[in-house]
């Protein structure tokens, strides 16, 4: 039983490390020059007073490693606690800086001998021999707990240097303060994969912006951490410990609402690196080892630019700040066209982002902080992302903001469709202060400015734009009954045919989080379409070689998830639409009915989530091909309630309008690719004939065998379909309106009965 558990333990220790390396192999670049610069100052003042404070604090720091000497009692506000006392400490230290407090850490002068035992601790770690090949002799009788411990006394040296050397009567510049949130003294302890991790908070100090939050002081949190620290025993583990911090850095993204980048450390054993997160790479710097004189200097240095920094260079964004004043967030959002700034107050977060990778899309509800008259204030959403500079050749450019002008001054008159898609109110890149007077635009070019430019040739530049727009919707779980989703449905796609067809713009996304609704004061609901984050002008379209894959497995249209050579149309959002009122009508369309459902792994609608692009494509054209399998294997597995035959019967109407349609020749039914002499089977609209066996893709047959007329491309249905894509747009948006109208006399009448 022993060797068992021994082996199980090991097999899960080589699929972690095996998963650690793909990870590092993905987006670490290590070795990095320049990471280190590009926490350094911007002011002039700031940086120099910064690397005169370094200097000498490094200068202190040696000599307080030495042996043979005593630190000088005016540096007892240096001291650092060894063993239990450092974990017991922590929490009292950490809260006495943090609230600018002169007691806790350095409070008070102790006796010389105190203080040479307490800095044993920083003698211990720095007399480790971490070699770079990891055969670590001295470090294997070390413990991560210990490793912990003495890093954070390290830090907490330089945290209380810095406020002795930093005198504010002869320098400008005062530094913030360094504390270290010790996770190892909380209940909460956060153990990432057994590797030990250290939050570093930092307190006020330059300027309000360098608060994360509220300073919630009372334990260890996330919501005050600036950084965090992964610690491992040996240098032999580096790939883990970034692996391991890469997953803390996520959650300061996901927790902290003015996170615009993060650093974060590695400490393997005596090795010590810098980590600066960006939206596509993780950039490490070369080693800094505390064994060695200039490996201190290095890292005390970084402490010291950290402090002192201006809070764009920490990694906040001074757009989003906390008021402390009011107790409330505030957001600029910044107008290209008008070349003003907006500022609204944050109610919620709606949507955060899921990666600290990518776009880092993120969503609030806001409402207008200036507002005049008796009129409430202006809600609107406000979107956050960081989009690509540049696109490849091969992809047609997506621009969103552009795109909003676009449907809001073509559409912007029509009362009909008002309130159904996002109105534009403001939005642009946002712009970061380079000096008092002076700003720029807020990209990752400015926040790699000093690192080494030939590492970054392969990185992609992308630009922060921030948009507000009207009206705030609910989200699509919250509709009360299958009738109100329909008549949603209905008006989103009322409003994604207009924008087609007069703005010449395709979604492209269409999914649960980007259909949502507004409930007028009568009590009805209206949809509304937003997050036009990937759409493109369709005269764009043809450009593309191979075109991007855009969106959710689950909702994907069959060509998208293919990224086959036929040209997208609003056929594939319409198609996309269907898979969304399908997984509705199976999972619950609230979340009411979505608690009562045990969605099964064996359910045949679980091969459009789970598996490749590829093995999902496969799986829709097999159960979309025709009427017997598309009820079979998805319609009769909705949830049986009387309310959801009206979703069922929509769906089995949009997928026969569209992949039956008699204005298409048979070659463009159904969705398997057929050999021409097959032919394809016919719907009737309420589904009731039984049509022949399907004849599946597999006929491996080479292209010989083919309709000598037509190539391999042509044989996919979907191409045939093309060309009368909008006779096509035009039946499908007739039965959507034609349920619509059915659904809201339902309403209706329920009202009048209530």
């Amino acid at each position: 039983m022993v060797s068992n558990l021994a082996s199980s333990g090991k097999a899960v220790q080589d699929e972690q490390e095996l998963e650690a390396k793909c990870y590092v192999d993905e987006y670490v670049i290590p070795d990095v020059a320049g990471v280190f610069d590009a926490a350094r100052p911007i002011s002039d003042t700031n940086r120099l007073c910064a690397a005169e404070y370094a200097t000498t604090i490094h200068q202190r720091l040696e000599q307080f490693i030495t042996p043979t000497v005593k630190p000088p009692v005016q540096a007892a506000r240096g001291r650092v606690r060894s063993g239990h006392n450092v974990r017991r400490h922590c929490s009292q230290a950490a809260k006495a800086r943090l609230r600018g407090s002169p007691t806790g850490c350095g409070a008070q002068p102790v006796d010389t001998d105190a203080q040479l035992k307490d800095y044993s601790l920083l003698r211990r770690w720095v007399s480790l021999d971490s070699r770079l090949d990891g055969s670590d002799s001295m470090a294997a009788g070390a413990k991560e707990k210990g490793i912990c411990s003495w890093t954070s006394a390290f830090i907490g040296f330089v945290a209380d240097q810095l406020e002795i050397v930093a005198n504010p009567k002869s320098h400008s510049a005062k530094p913030r303060r360094l504390v270290t949130l010790d996770k190892l003294d909380s209940a909460a302890a956060a153990n990432v994969d057994g590797c030990s991790c250290i939050d570093v908070a930092i307190s006020t100090g330059l300027d309000s912006t360098s608060q994360v939050s509220e300073m919630q002081i009372d334990g260890p949190c996330f919501k005050n951490a600036a950084l965090s620290i992964g610690v491992k025993r040996f240098p032999s583990e580096q790939n883990r410990a970034y692996w391991q911090l890469a997953q803390r850095t996520h959650t300061l993204h996901s927790t902290q609402l003015n996170r615009r980048f993060a650093w974060g450390l590695t400490v393997c054993g005596t090795h010590v690196r810098a980590c600066l997160f960006g939206n596509d790479d993780i950039l490490a710097s070369e080693v800094m080892n505390v064994a060695t004189e200039s490996g201190r200097k290095q890292l005390v240095t970084l402490l010291v630019n950290w402090a002192m920094c201006e809070s764009q260079r920490l990694g906040y964004d001074p757009t989003i700040r906390y008021n402390g004043e009011t107790g409330q967030w505030e957001i600029d959002v910044w107008d290209d066209e008008s070349r003003v700034t907006h500022t609204y107050i944050h109610e919620r977060t709606l949507f955060d982002t899921s990666s600290q990778f990518g776009r880092r899309t993120r969503c609030f509800i806001a409402s207008a902080k200036e507002n005049s008259g008796e009129q409430p204030a202006q809600r609107v959403l406000i979107k956050d992302a960081w989009a690509p500079a540049e696109f490849p050749d091969s992809e047609a450019v997506r621009d969103e903001l552009s795109n909003l002008r676009t449907i809001r001054d073509k559409l912007g008159a029509d009362d009909a469709l008002a309130g159904t898609y996002s109105h534009l109110e403001a939005g642009g890149v946002v712009q970061q202060m380079q000096t008092k007077q002076k700003t720029a635009d807020d990209t990752t070019e400015s926040i790699f400015v000093d690192v080494d430019a030939s590492v970054l040739e392969d990185v992609p530049d992308r630009i922060h734009r921030r948009v507000a727009t009207t009206p705030v919707g609910e989200q699509l779980k919250s509709v009360r009954s299958v009738d109100e989703l329909i008549v949603v449905v209905g008006d989103v796609m009322a409003a994604h045919t207009a924008i087609v067809r007069r703005c010449g713009i395709l979604h492209r996304d269409l999914s649960t989080n980007n259909i949502m609704f507004c409930r007028d004061d009568d009590g009805m609901v209206r949809g509304l379409l937003i997050d036009f984050d990937n759409a493109v002008l369709q005269s764009d379209l043809h450009n593309e070689q191979r075109p991007d894959q855009i969106g959710t497995f689950p909702y994907m249209s069959i060509g998208n998830l293919e990224q086959s050579s036929v040209k997208r149309t609003a056929l594939d959002d319409w198609e996309s639409l269907i898979y969304i009122l399908c997984w509705l009508g199976t999972i619950g369309i609230n979340r009411e009915d979505q608690e009562k459902v045990d969605i099964q792994s064996n359910m045949q609608i679980c091969r459009w989530r789970d598996g490749s692009a590829e093995s999902v494509a496969r799986a829709k054209r097999s159960h979309m091909d025709s009427s017997r399998n598309f009820r079979a294997d998805i319609v009769d597995h909705f949830i049986d309630a009387p309310e959801y035959t009206y979703l069922a019967k929509l769906a089995r109407k949009l997928r026969t309008t569209l992949l039956e349609n008699p204005r298409v020749p048979s070659k463009g039914h159904g969705s398997i690719r057929l050999k021409p002499e097959y032919g394809a089977g016919s719907d009737d609209d309420d589904d009731s004939d039984e049509d022949e066996d399907n004849v599946f893709d597999k006929n491996p047959e080479p292209a010989a065998s083919l309709d000598p007329g037509i190539g391999p491309t042509a044989t996919d249905p979907f191409a045939h379909r093309v060309e009368f894509s909008n006779a096509i747009v035009d039946d499908l948006l007739k039965v959507v309106q034609k349920h619509r109208k059915v659904a809201l006399e339902r309403i209706k009448d329920a009202q009048i009965s209530e």
